[in-house]
């Protein structure tokens, strides 16, 4: 995609415009923000009664007398009518102050991954991946999640006449590969990096126009996945052996041969895998699934999946998917109808992230990729992550209403 066009010519082209009369003519499909509110607000309702129906029980044995068995219920939707507000207030941010702080937020989230190696960091399960500050938990990968996709959407829009170029693109991926590489060896949170590269490959691979390098880089990810997968596989440990190797490592031996680890680490997948086998099409009737109730572990968390599956079954799961594909569709829309290059690339890595975290978490509820704690957007509980989720939907809305918001004709 080369180019040899100013910035200023590349926004005023980027999409379909006309001039008639000596006024500028867009046309833009109305409503979609309000298509894209009303897609939030039915997946979050959505989450929050399977989290009720998840965690109820659970959460009502507890010795804690702050429990009840509606505590994660009203935890979560606290959250979610803060978040709501927070969305509504990111959405009247002219979006382009963020284009000029991109290396600000750049900062930002490498400086609050290495804050976890201070008194503010708080180790749960044996990773140190949350800050406590004011007495709120906010897991870090968010935080650098949303930073990174301000940050790459402002590179990229800067640095748009020599994108592609193996330079540039090559600077982009080194840059976010630091980020990914801080999350991983200081907070062990594999899932996170790798959603973070693919997020990077993924809207480079979609702009750059240089493919070539992207399915050489593909290629050896590829090579090298299958000869370590190769390798592992023909030299599992004995269940009796785990405690010798690092806790990633575990995981990646539940996936290849759960049964093998059935008592230990390939337990609760073998449970999802159970959950969602027993559900059939129709499944067992909300609130009436029984996996949930001893055998999955914090079952309203990342494997919501399987209790969404065992209890409405396959008809649920498709529903839940059409809904998704819904909210993507519409910001596809603000990608393909937006009058500048950088409110589209910050949609777009929205769109990426979003659409990373479904991929894998349903694959990890199915067993197709080996249980990383990535959780279901909008649907499993989780403060930070459902905190900002919605947040980076109001940026997305805020480019809609901002460029459509201008008097400029439409059309249905």
């Amino acid at each position: 995609m080369k180019s040899s066009r100013s910035d200023e010519e590349i926004n005023r082209n980027y999409a379909a415009n006309e001039v008639q009369g000596g006024q500028q003519k867009i046309e833009y499909t109305p409503g979609v923000e309000h298509k894209i509110l009303t897609a939030v607000l039915f997946l979050v309702g959505f989450g929050l009664v399977m989290i009720f129906s998840a965690s109820s029980y659970s959460a009502s044995l507890s010795s804690d007398s702050n429990y009840d068995s509606t505590y994660y219920f009203k935890k979560q939707l606290i959250i979610m009518l803060g978040g709501m507000v927070i969305l509504f207030i990111t959405n009247l941010i002219d979006y382009k102050l963020f284009k000029k702080l991109g290396w600000f937020f750049y900062v930002v989230a490498a400086i609050s991954v290495l804050l976890l190696k201070t008194p503010l960091g708080k180790e749960v399960n044996g990773a140190t991946r949350w800050l406590v500050i004011a007495g709120f938990q906010i897991q870090v990968a968010d935080i650098v999640k949303i930073c990174m996709i301000i940050f790459m959407a402002s590179f990229i829009s800067s640095h748009w006449k020599s994108i592609h170029t193996w330079k540039t693109i090559c600077t982009l991926w080194g840059l976010v590969g630091i980020q990914a590489a801080l999350i991983l060896i200081i907070s062990s949170n594999l899932s996170s990096a790798i959603i973070l590269l693919l997020m990077c490959f993924s809207i480079t691979f979609i702009v750059s126009g240089n493919n070539k390098l992207h399915f050489a880089m593909l290629g050896i990810a590829i090579v090298a996945i299958t000869i370590f997968v190769i390798v592992v596989k023909n030299n599992l440990p004995l269940e009796s052996e785990l405690d010798k190797y690092p806790y990633q490592l575990r995981r990646f031996f539940a996936w290849l041969d759960p049964d093998k680890y059935s008592g230990t680490i390939g337990y609760q997948v073998l449970q999802s895998l159970y959950a969602i086998g027993s559900g059939g099409l129709l499944g067992k009737g909300l609130g009436n699934g029984t996996q949930k109730l001893v055998n999955i572990p914090e079952a309203q968390n990342d494997m919501i999946f399987a209790i969404i599956c065992e209890e409405l079954g396959l008809v649920g799961a498709i529903l839940l998917f059409l809904m998704f594909g819904y909210l993507l569709y519409q910001m596809f829309v603000v990608v393909r109808e937006s009058r500048n290059l950088y409110g589209s690339l910050v949609v777009m890595g929205v769109m990426l992230h979003i659409t990373y975290q479904i991929i894998v978490n349903v694959c990890v509820a199915v067993n197709l990729f080996p249980n990383t704690g990535v959780s279901l957007p909008f649907i499993s509980y989780g403060g930070s992550a459902m905190l900002f989720t919605l947040i980076e939907v109001g940026l997305v809305v805020g480019i809609r209403r901002q460029q459509a918001g201008k008097k400029y004709s439409r059309i249905n």
